[in-house]
């Protein structure tokens, strides 16, 4: 598959250390919650350079701005059940109402899973992994949990202008922008994915879905694999699921490439300085102390929540469950460095290069949104850490100073991200 380079001038706007902008509780964001500059200048050249990915986030914004709890009715249909606010706002910031669903469904994380999906492309090549459209485009397309829909105009923009599909985004919270006007087959539909969707069966000829692990249990999923998913998608339909491990792991040194591989997916992972994930790639526990306090708090509130930490091993497994449905499968799982590693440079490296600036870039934009997923998160790690809101504050400037100006992940802490793609029988 011919690699995807649309949104790779996104990543340029962070050669440099960012300062991560952090409201205190009892203020919504006002600015980007991207990055604070450290001057109005400053933030100025950030936006410039971020291209695609600041025009994607500013329409975004711009127009869901107008849309508060109901969908807008030109362009979408709201669930019966979806007639009461789903939102509650906790510390200043919208959670879902009666959910374990533990992130905010507001502006800022919207904006943190957009950059990240961005990235996600970047590192995949593509805005999909599946191999089977090299043929023609799909004619129905369901993204779900679609947030701002910027994986559908990704999608519609890979494909061929006389052959774009029709798109559907699904999800519990209206935040995306009235795609129609940007010249995409597209309809909104609200609901809570953790109900039957309101779709028929085999009707789909593509279903993508992203980042939604915290969308139900993890009993629930082993209990009910991808149930609905599989009952919208027709005979022959695409299934893809990609997703990323909320707990931290350090990567160590020379991991080699998983068996199986093709010749792109090997260019790709050199192009990006990422890397392929096996079940022989070398892990150990994060090094990072701020990292291990993370991981200790995140994992002690899924535990809580009947959540997994570590959705790519999950998915892999759940794929595995219902095999069995399609007639083939596949998947990648990758490695991406916060910064730059020590044994990268080091002297039993059988290949030490320096990193070029868009490699440093991604690396600099996986660990962004991390920093911001963990304040996204600042509820829920506050109440598992015990921590009094002083003493998370002072946690907090000591983390994102650690982490982003005294080069604390050179151990090799990373982000694991994978997808999963399958063709039903």
């Amino acid at each position: 598959m011919a690699e995807y380079l649309g949104y790779s001038a996104a990543y340029r706007g962070f050669n440099s250390n960012p300062t991560i902008h952090r409201e205190k509780p009892s203020h919504p964001p006002t600015t980007s919650p991207f990055l604070s500059g450290r001057s109005n200048s400053s933030h100025a050249r950030h936006q410039s350079s971020a291209g695609v990915r600041h025009a994607a986030l500013t329409d975004t914004s711009s127009s869901a701005m107008s849309t508060s709890t109901t969908a807008n009715s030109s362009n979408s249909n709201a669930s019966s059940d979806t007639n009461q606010s789903p939102l509650i706002k906790r510390n200043g910031r919208l959670f879902l109402r009666d959910s374990h669903y533990p992130l905010p469904c507001d502006f800022p994380e919207l904006n943190r899973q957009c950059l990240r999906s961005l990235m996600l492309m970047r590192v995949f090549g593509a805005p999909f992994c599946a191999p089977y459209f090299e043929d023609g485009a799909p004619r129905r397309v369901c993204e779900v949990a679609c947030g701002s829909g910027l994986w559908s105009t990704a999608c519609n923009d890979y494909f061929d202008h006389s052959e774009r599909p029709s798109f559907i985004g699904l999800d519990i919270v209206p935040l995306a922008p009235d795609l129609q006007k940007q010249g995409l087959n597209w309809q909104f539909v609200q609901h809570d994915l953790r109900k039957t969707w309101p779709f028929p069966d085999n009707y789909f000829d593509f279903v993508f879905i992203k980042d939604a692990s915290f969308a139900r249990s993890a009993p629930d999923m082993q209990s009910f694999p991808l149930i609905e998913p599989l009952r919208i998608l027709r005979s022959g339909g695409v299934m893809e699921i990609w997703d990323s491990d909320y707990i931290i792991r350090t990567l160590l040194p020379n991991p080699v490439a998983a068996r199986g591989t093709s010749e792109d997916e090997r260019e790709q992972a050199v192009n990006t300085a990422t890397y392929m994930v096996s079940a022989a790639t070398p892990w150990t526990k994060a090094q990072n102390q701020y990292i291990r306090d993370y991981n200790s708090w995140m994992q002690k509130a899924l535990d809580k929540r009947n959540l997994t930490g570590t959705p790519c091993a999950f998915l892999s497994m759940v794929m595995n469950l219902v095999s069995d449905s399609f007639s083939d499968m596949g998947g990648r799982r990758i490695a991406i460095p916060f910064s730059e590693v020590r044994w990268e440079k080091g002297p039993n490296n059988s290949n030490p290069k320096a990193l070029n600036a868009d490699q440093l870039a991604l690396r600099r934009t996986a660990m962004t949104t991390f920093i911001q997923m963990i304040e996204s998160l600042e509820p829920v790690l506050l109440e598992s850490s015990g921590l009094g809101q002083d003493e998370w504050d002072r946690w907090w400037a000591a983390m994102t100073s650690d982490l982003i100006s005294n080069k604390g992940t050179t151990n090799g802490e990373a982000l694991e991200v994978g997808a999963w793609w399958a063709k039903k029988k």
